[in-house]
């Protein structure tokens, strides 16, 4: 059945891109009295040749060479001399009290797991290895490059400058959790600081951005080529809503037994960007990516999903206003509240399509699978491990390390140029990696739904009106006699405004 849509599909794109029309997007169904929607006229790029003039014509000229890497390695080391001077001697925190008996130690008895709190782990390194990234990054080094410094700092951080032992999930999150925001950070930061005469209060934008790299082209000026040229959309929005329909098990009971109930009404905040277009060739890592934020606050407890999602290759066909795209990714996500913290890391293949089936009508949709290299997911037993261990506190180590898949579908429906319908839906089912268990934990499996569907009207060129349905549920099946199965569910509803800022 897939092999007959994707053969239907393969077929439908190519008769549409060879239709030979003088001017204007190819509708597969023509209906010649309505007018063209504005953003598809004139679409003739192919995906080879649609670059928006982002980078300079480096082939014509000589390319800027890279900072020496010794004097990058200083800088990375340093940074870690910097941060471990400031915990040992103005902080006075016990783990910065290390030496050469913890050196030795670390060589000799290796790498373990370490369970400290959740936003530590996997927003605090990440951000930590960004900087390391953007070191070489600005110093003209790619994204795999960078991402070797990236890694070299995350191991000396581990080996030398703390009392604990080196955590395979810290070099991990820091390395590809650090190549990942790092450059999204070093794209948005080019964008406001891509060419020299840039304002003032762009270029602070740009250092808010990705310092390091900000200050490696100060002091060693331009050495990637990049003009900031590439289209960004990005959005900002605003508003609020309720959680319903909860639903909650463990073993044979329900909520109302357990006290589970989330039905407060909520703020709901957030941002998302598209850096790119997707159609377009993908000459390096992350030239297309979306990063997707949002948070809600409510009496009954706090939800914050942080997503982004880059292209690392891709191939495929565009023209006319349609597109069909394969791609590989990268992929670093995190949801973390009192519904459930679950956090992945994930390399994954895809395909997107786009079709103009009427002039006013378009319609996408895309799929993709992801292997999860290093997941987390949390236990949702804080009363029963209290219980047995009364020095536990929730949210600071009740989460498993996991592997998986991940599996994303995606349909967009633009109705004119000011109405569109928006679902998504992500699945992560993950299981626990064997020797990963804290003193408390269980083997066994996780998985976490989330589906989205968003209705949007464009009020103005700036601001929108929007409508969403959020659905939610988490199941929980580990292979102990203490541990019963846990399923949860909720819905929530929320309405919002959105402000366009590019």
């Amino acid at each position: 059945m897939f092999r007959k849509l994707l053969s239907s599909l393969l077929f439908l794109s190519v008769t549409a891109l060879s239709m030979d029309i003088s001017q204007g997007v190819i509708p597969l169904f023509s209906v010649p009295s309505q007018t063209l929607p504005e953003d598809s006229i004139n679409v003739m790029y192919s995906i080879t040749n649609t670059t928006f003039e982002d980078t300079l014509e480096i082939d014509a000229l000589d390319k800027p060479k890279e900072v020496s890497p010794f004097i990058v390695l200083g800088e990375v080391f340093g940074f870690n001399g910097f941060i471990w001077a400031w915990d040992r001697y103005v902080l006075d925190k016990n783990y910065a009290r290390t030496g050469p008996s913890y050196w030795k130690r670390n060589f000799k008895e290796g790498w373990e797991w370490d369970h400290n709190h959740w936003a530590i782990n996997f927003y605090g390194h990440p951000y930590q290895g960004a900087t390391y990234y953007n070191f070489a990054r600005g110093a003209g080094y790619g994204f795999y490059g960078s991402l070797l410094f990236t890694a070299l700092g995350s191991y000396t951080w581990e080996m030398f400058a703390e009392t604990e032992y080196p955590s395979i999930n810290d070099l991990l999150a820091t390395s590809i959790g650090g190549a990942v925001y790092g450059e999204v950070l070093y794209r948005l930061s080019r964008k406001f600081y891509g060419v020299e005469e840039s304002s003032w209060y762009k270029q602070v934008a740009a250092f808010g951005f990705a310092h390091s790299a900000y200050l490696q082209r100060k002091v060693f000026g331009n050495r990637d080529g990049i003009t900031g040229n590439t289209p960004v959309d990005m959005s900002i929005f605003l508003g609020t809503g309720s959680h319903f329909g909860n639903i909650y098990r463990y073993g044979g009971r329900n909520e109302d037994d357990l006290d589970q109930r989330w039905d407060d009404k909520h703020i709901m905040y957030g941002a998302e960007i598209e850096y790119g277009k997707p159609f377009r060739k993908v000459k390096r890592p992350f030239d297309y990516f979306n990063l997707y934020t949002r948070g809600e606050v409510g009496p009954d407890g706090t939800l914050f999903q942080l997503d982004v999602t880059g292209k690392l290759t891709n191939a495929g066909v565009h023209g006319r206003g349609h597109w069909v795209d394969f791609a590989t990714y990268l992929d670093y996500s995190t949801f973390y509240g009192d519904f459930a913290t679950v956090g992945t890391i994930s390399l994954g293949t895809g395909i997107d399509f786009s079709l103009w089936l009427l002039p006013s009508l378009r319609f996408r949709m895309y799929h993709q699978i992801y292997f999860i290299l290093l997941g987390t997911t949390d236990m949702g037993y804080d009363d029963l491990i209290r219980a047995v261990h009364p020095e536990y506190e929730s949210d600071m180590d009740n989460y498993q390390y996991n592997m998986g898949a991940k599996y994303v579908l995606g349909l967009e429906l633009l109705v004119g140029n000011r109405f569109r319908v928006k679902t998504k839906t992500v699945v992560d089912a993950l299981h626990t990696i064997p020797g990963s268990l804290p003193h408390y934990g269980a083997d066994g499996w996780d998985m976490l739904l989330k589906n989205y569907i968003t209705m949007e009207y464009d009020l103005t060129d700036k601001i929108s009106i929007g409508g969403r349905l959020d659905t939610y549920a988490k199941v929980a099946a580990y292979s102990s006699e203490f541990f019963e199965p846990m399923s949860r569910g909720v819905f929530a509803y929320t309405l919002y405004f959105s402000y366009k800022l590019f």
